[in-house]
């Protein structure tokens, strides 16, 4: 089994690439900002009840640059790999490799 550096997997993933693999689209954008409604908001847990729904369509923030989110609505954030975690609904370290996987198989001509 192969380690995972999660540093060069968060710099080698590019968050609207990550976005369009969850076929989000953004309602908004504003240099490298984008805007539009959470895809985690709909995502619970066993634990989390979910959360009402919204007409708020652009409470979910993402900054290309830095490769971060954050909604404001459910008050999730962090960087690449925890939006696919959350997501996906996996460890990190599932995640992660998965998010591995995905950049081995796009490279492969």
């Amino acid at each position: 089994m192969s380690s995972i550096n999660y540093r060069q997997l968060r710099e080698a993933v590019r968050i609207e690439e990550l976005l369009s693999w969850m076929q989000w689209e953004a309602s908004s954008q504003v240099g490298e900002q984008l805007r539009g409604p959470c895809p985690l908001c709909n995502v619970t847990s066993v634990d989390t009840p979910s959360p009402p729904a919204s007409s708020d369509s652009r409470s979910f923030s993402v900054n290309t640059r830095r490769k971060i989110y954050r909604c404001f609505r459910c008050g999730s954030g962090g960087n690449v790999l925890d939006l696919w975690s959350a997501y996906r609904k996996l460890p990190l370290y599932a995640a992660a490799r998965e998010l591995q996987g995905r950049l081995t198989e796009n490279k492969q001509p």
